[in-house]
């Protein structure tokens, strides 16, 4: 009897053991982008239950991501997990240091152990007037402290959780689309209640003092409660609209970086219906910044397109100079846009509101605070109980935000440990900068999206409070993540079976 020679059936056993494998890689690639695409669902979309402002919409976003994270880091959605390479090892290692120090520091106000600070008078009061009070700590609010350390710990959560996650071209750019579908919706909530109810109602809220009658007319905020975080949401997704303009359509496999084919083409063939699409998305995000009135955030979001264009456009301005002319031509018209549309609205808004005197004597009674406890500060989330006694004769109205997110850091934690805080957004600010600065043309627009959608509401809350909405917060977090991702995994791209492009 005829034997099939051992070359054939060696040949044979390795094609059914690839045929064996095949729908397991399937499915494992299928797992793999299930987890990625409901994390950037719950990062990108937790603007839509009130800015995610409320304990019931941001504790159970908090469940998840960390649900998620530990999926992660056991290796779903992506092989490495939270591997670290040898590039990113001191910053990435200086980062964890800052926020674990940080977060210690919150803990530690909480504790007995704490030397007497500034709020030992504050509880002997307390203990004459009720009888009974808790032992002097420094943190006036324990509980509130408590929340603000879990967002403080859900947003380390998502921005390693994004670093893991968007190694991988593909899902980076998923989570830009993402959150850009997210302020769409945002958008058009907004849309929506400026037709019924005239932008006063947020669902069953309303934003006015008093009565609402049919003639009320209140400034747009979508989702948000606050018309500034919502114009600063706006000018987030504009920004990332943008840059996903400024992607390369396609890549050449024997190039390791890859290359915009635009930089062969001509201006007309290089406007892709994608492309198209994302200009009248950028268009409409920016008709609700500009209803949204947000002075500061208009101008930190026109500073951050801008330094996005000059990042992305590094490079073509004596190859393509007719790309550079077409932008901007593009500029001025738009620029001409805001200004008929939004210039006589922000001057009004500016003319007749009092917030700028009043947001003045508010920063004048913070420092006042930070003066009065510079090194251990009055508690995170205790900005709200220290304004109290801070608070001016002339500002009779309760008030729990200093409108200056550098300001109330310093206020809630001091000077020493603000410094901490704010070296754990620059860190991976200025890594996503690095990123944009040495990556190649085709790919730059990742870390270069990161770090511009991001410097808007980090600007935006030199003078506001942007950046402390947790939605907001999630979605910077994430941004980062990614950007610090695609500044150090240069060559690395999935090769997994299953994929949303194909």
């Amino acid at each position: 009897m005829a034997h099939a020679p051992e070359e054939e059936v060696v040949f044979d056993a390795d094609a059914a053991v690839e045929r064996r494998r095949r729908p397991l890689a399937v499915l494992r690639g299928l797992a793999d982008w299930s987890v990625a695409a409901l994390f950037f669902a719950v990062v990108s979309f937790a603007a839509l239950p009130m800015g995610a402002n409320r304990d019931w919409a941001w504790a159970p976003i908090a469940v998840i991501v960390g649900v998620l994270a530990v999926l992660v880091a056991s290796g779903v959605g992506t092989s490495k997990g939270f591997e670290v390479s040898e590039a990113e090892r001191k910053p990435l290692l200086a980062l964890v240091a800052c926020f674990a120090l940080f977060v210690l520091f919150g803990l530690f106000q909480m504790s007995t152990m704490a030397p007497s600070s500034a709020t030992a008078w504050l509880y002997e009061a307390a203990a004459r007037l009720l009888g009974s009070a808790h032992a002097p700590v420094p943190d006036l609010a324990i509980d509130a402290a408590r929340n603000t350390l879990l967002k403080c710990l859900t947003c380390g959560a998502i921005f390693l959780t994004a670093r893991a996650l968007c190694r991988d071209r593909d899902s980076a750019r998923l989570l830009l689309m993402m959150f850009v579908a997210g302020a769409i919706l945002v958008v058009a909530y907004g849309v929506l209640m400026q037709v019924t109810t005239h932008s006063c109602y947020l669902g069953s809220y309303l934003k006015k003092v008093g009565a609402y009658q049919s003639t009320d007319y209140c400034v747009m905020s979508g989702t948000f409660v606050s018309s500034n975080s919502f114009g600063g949401y706006c000018g987030m997704g504009m920004v990332a609209g943008m840059a996903l303009i400024f992607a390369g359509r396609r890549r050449k496999g024997d190039q390791p970086y890859g290359y915009d084919e635009d930089d062969e083409e001509g201006i007309v063939a290089s406007l892709t219906g994608f492309r198209v699409t994302m200009l009248a998305v950028c268009l409409l995000l920016l008709g609700g910044l500009l209803y949204s009135a947000s002075r500061a955030g208009l101008a930190a979001t026109l500073v951050s397109a801008a330094a996005l264009a000059a990042m992305m456009l590094r490079g073509r301005w004596r190859s393509r100079p007719d790309l550079v002319r077409i932008f901007v031509a593009i500029s001025v018209v738009v620029g001409i846009i805001v200004l008929v549309i939004a210039g006589n609205t922000i001057v009004d808004k500016a003319i007749r509101a009092s917030d700028g005197g009043d947001r003045m004597q508010i920063w004048r009674a913070s420092l006042n605070a930070v003066r009065m406890s510079p090194w251990l500060g009055w508690g995170l989330g205790s900005f709200a109980d220290i304004y109290g006694i801070v608070q001016p004769m002339t500002l009779p109205i309760p008030n729990d935000l200093a409108h200056s997110t550098p300001l109330e850091t310093m206020v809630e934690v001091g000077v020493p440990m603000a410094v901490v805080g704010f070296a754990i957004v620059l860190i991976p600010w200025g890594v996503s900068l690095y990123g944009a600065l040495t990556r190649r043309r085709a790919h730059r627009y990742l870390p270069g999206a990161a770090f511009a959608v991001a410097a808007v509401p980090i600007l935006h809350s030199m003078v506001d409070f942007s950046l402390q909405m947790p939605a907001i917060g999630f979605v910077v977090s994430a941004l980062l993540g990614m950007g610090w991702a695609q500044a150090f995994g240069r060559r690395e791209r999935s090769r997994r079976d299953f994929t949303p492009w194909e």
